[in-house]
Order: structure tokens, then sequence, then C-alpha cells
């Protein structure tokens, strides 16, 4: 069961029927039968996303949710790994009740480094570009969807793009907000995973270029766009590195 956010009545709250395929249905439920308030099936988890587990009623009230990445990992004797960590909320849209997903607030204490952009006009001969050090990284980019016929980013390589004319980001519907698109964009070494507009879709894809990382750009295709806001952390690995007198085999 998840409370509507943004809703003036905190009691205010429906249910999710939540499936291993990663769509779902919001309703209401009287202890015996669920009522869905919508036709069909909803979905904010697209790409290599699988099986999740939810996780609920901490301290705090959140409900966080993780996933089964599915997709290959060279050298490794498996095909699988574990999302980030991600908040679901539900949230009142023009199209009905939809759920919301959106990285942890927690990936701020493995910041290191902040690069920032200014805002600027991009086209097809013109971009923003910043450059950075590492593997690991938050980039968060703001766009005035304008004249274009796509936005986005290339973070070494990896494109991370808004598609004006379908309607989707890295192939997820999303509309934009206001003519402006957003993403938040967690690199990881094998994967990447994008947050479009605060949370209306969440994208878990295969790193396809690896390796340490110069370079992160702001890209308009097909015509003119204004990048409003960009944001580049360098984070560190959540693993600690073992301490030598305490490896195996130590005396």
């Amino acid at each position: 069961m998840l409370q509507l956010t943004r809703s003036s009545d905190k009691r205010e709250t429906r249910w999710v029927v939540y499936g291993a395929d990663a769509q779902y249905a919001v309703g209401r439920f009287d202890g015996k039968v669920f009522t869905p308030e919508h036709e069909g099936k909803h979905r904010v988890h697209y790409g290599a996303y699988f099986a999740a587990q939810t996780f609920s009623n901490p301290p705090d009230g959140r409900t966080i949710q993780i996933g089964w990445a599915k997709m290959d990992l060279p050298g490794m004797p498996f095909n699988q790994a574990f999302t980030l960590p991600h908040r679901l909320t539900l949230r009142k849209t023009a199209n009905g009740i939809h759920m919301f997903a959106t990285p942890i607030k927690e990936i701020a204490r493995l910041r290191k480094k902040t690069h920032r952009a200014r805002p600027v006009k991009l086209d097809d001969n013109s971009h923003a570009s910043l450059d950075v050090s590492g593997e690991l990284f938050e980039v968060r980019a703001e766009f005035e969807v304008g004249q274009a016929r796509a936005v986005g980013v290339n973070i070494g390589g990896n494109h991370v793009m808004y598609d004006v004319d379908a309607g989707r980001l890295n192939g997820a519907p999303m509309s934009p907000v206001d003519g402006k698109v957003s993403m938040q964009v967690i690199v990881d070494r094998p994967m990447i995973e994008i947050c479009g507009n605060d949370g209306a879709v969440y994208i878990t894809s295969r790193r396809e270029k690896r390796g340490d990382i110069s370079s992160v750009e702001a890209l308009a295709k097909g015509g003119p766009a204004r990048l409003i806001a960009m944001e580049i952390h360098e984070l560190k690995s959540i693993w600690k590195k073992p301490d030598p007198d305490e490896s195996e085999g130590s005396r």
C-alpha cells in the first residue's frame, strides 16, 4: 500500500499490485477483493528489470525497491546484478494515479567531486561538455526541448537521449512537462540506470562502453534546444577496500 504524495490528505492511499514483469495496477483493497482504478496495466520500469523485491514500513515510511537486472556481464560466470535501490511513490497525473521511481537520497553520500555546466543553447553544431574522471557517476540534466528532434547526454560513448518525435527516453515512453525533459543517470561499471522526469520512467540497461570516462556532453539534434542545467557527480564505490591486517591468512 502506498500513500499518494503531493496530496493534501495524508490518509489518501492506494494499493499497488506489482508483477515480476514490472507491470502494475493501482486500486483499492477491502481485505478480500482488489479493485483496479484503470484499464489494463501501468509501467514505470523498463529495460533489463525483472522480479523486484520491495521493502516497506521503515521508520521514515518510505517504500524502497531493488530490481534484478538481467544482462550479459562479460568475464563473469553469471548474467545478473542488483539495481540501485529506488523509492516508489504514487502521484496524481493528468492520466490518473501512477507510480514513480527515483534513486534513494542516500546516493548523495557517495559524491566526491561535482562539475556543473552553465545554461546554454544547443544545436547540431554546438554542445556543452564537462571534463570528468572515473567510472562511476551521477549525471543530472534538464533541457528545454525547443525545436530539437532529440536531446540528451553522451557519457563516455553511452548515449541517453530523448526522442522528441517518438516521445521516448532510450525507448521508454515519456512526455515533456511544460516543454522540458529531465534525466538523472546513474553510471555503474557494468550498467546504467536512468530516471526520467523525476521518476516517470526508470530504465535499466547494460553499459555498452565501459572503462574510465573523461567527458560528459549535453547534446541536441535536428534543431535548437536549451540546456537548463547539467550537474555531474563523480562517485566513490560503496565497497570498502579490505584491511590487509584483516585479510585471510594474516597474523
